[in-house]
């Protein structure tokens, strides 16, 4: 059951970094460069992920066992938040603040949205999307806040504002009242949120693609610091958190879309955020890199092992 539930998974992943290959070859061509996937990503963030979102929130299908599914998903995504801050805090501490903060995002936010999502949605479907998004909600609470602290080597205030007024909070916050009403929303205005949505997976992995292509290649796979930033992120705090999770009574699909979602690779926005508070915009890039090329190895075997004790 394992290898079949690894064959399953890592077919998936081929797929969405075949999908990424169209925007590594693009980018090398010249015809869609880093800086146009840089404008795409506001978009992608701001309108068709939240729209994504809202769509899956308002057509899944209301029961009981969602909404304690809903409860449990945010409980496990700070979790995992917190877990993942608690392994950095040991971690790089004689480095400087600026050096030190990009390793500590590396670690502690994965590429949920332009990964987990999509992964979730050929995975599980519809159900992987609507307790994903929870955990992009999450993500989006701790990048904002926590993320922004570290990566400006400790230099920007936390704006708690920033908790809730950010494109995964309020997706989500807009998308629980139209579930628990479930409300009949005429065909014109859901059919095309459903269009739009389902363009999140393959531009978000087109984009991504864009970024592998402008990383060196050569400098992400020299640095030792990088493997273990990629063996904390991709196995060390997945594992530990399926065990917490399972321990806890976690199954089901709630269980391998948290799973997914805590295996993804180092967020894209490292080399970002890196760039817009002064911080080294190479080492994002290279940390970021890495664990994506190695996830394709990493997440077929941690999602797949979560499908079993599923």
């Amino acid at each position: 059951m394992f290898f079949d539930n690894l064959k399953t998974i890592a077919t998936q992943v081929l797929i969405l970094y075949l999908i990424a290959g169209i925007g590594f070859v693009t980018d090398k061509v010249g015809l869609f460069k880093k800086a146009d996937a840089k404008r795409l990503i506001d978009l992608l963030f701001n309108v068709i992920l939240p729209i994504a979102v809202i769509h899956t929130f308002m057509t899944m299908e209301y029961s009981k066992e969602h909404i304690k599914g809903i409860l449990i998903a945010f409980v496990c995504a700070f979790a995992t938040h917190l877990f993942g801050a608690g392994v950095a805090l040991i971690t790089f501490r004689k480095r400087s603040l600026k050096e030190q903060g990009i390793y500590h995002y590396a670690i502690i936010l994965s590429n949920a949205a332009f990964l987990a999502l999509p992964l979730a949605k050929s995975v599980i479907g519809n159900e992987g999307i609507f307790y994903c998004s929870v955990y992009v909600a999450v993500f989006n609470m701790v990048a904002f806040t926590l993320g922004i602290y570290e990566i400006s080597g400790h230099e920007a205030k936390i704006d708690l504002k920033k908790l809730v007024l950010n494109p995964g909070s309020i997706s989500v916050l807009i998308g629980l009242p139209l579930y628990f009403l479930q409300l009949d929303i005429p065909h014109f205005i859901s059919y095309p949120m459903e269009i739009v949505g389902n363009c999140n997976s393959p531009l978000a992995m087109i984009v991504f693609g864009t970024f592998l292509a402008n990383s060196s290649f050569k400098n992400m796979f020299a640095k030792k610091e990088i493997y273990f930033v990629s063996f904390l992120r991709l196995v060390l705090i997945p594992l530990c958190m399926l065990g917490i999770f399972y321990v806890c009574g976690v199954r089901g699909s709630l269980l391998v879309a948290m799973i997914i979602s805590a295996s993804a690779p180092t967020a894209t926005n490292t080399a970002m955020y890196a760039a817009k508070y002064e911080n080294d915009t190479a080492l994002g890039s290279e940390i970021a890199a890495q664990s994506s090329v190695l996830s394709i190895i990493t997440m077929p075997v941690v999602v797949a092992l979560a499908s079993v004790l599923q």
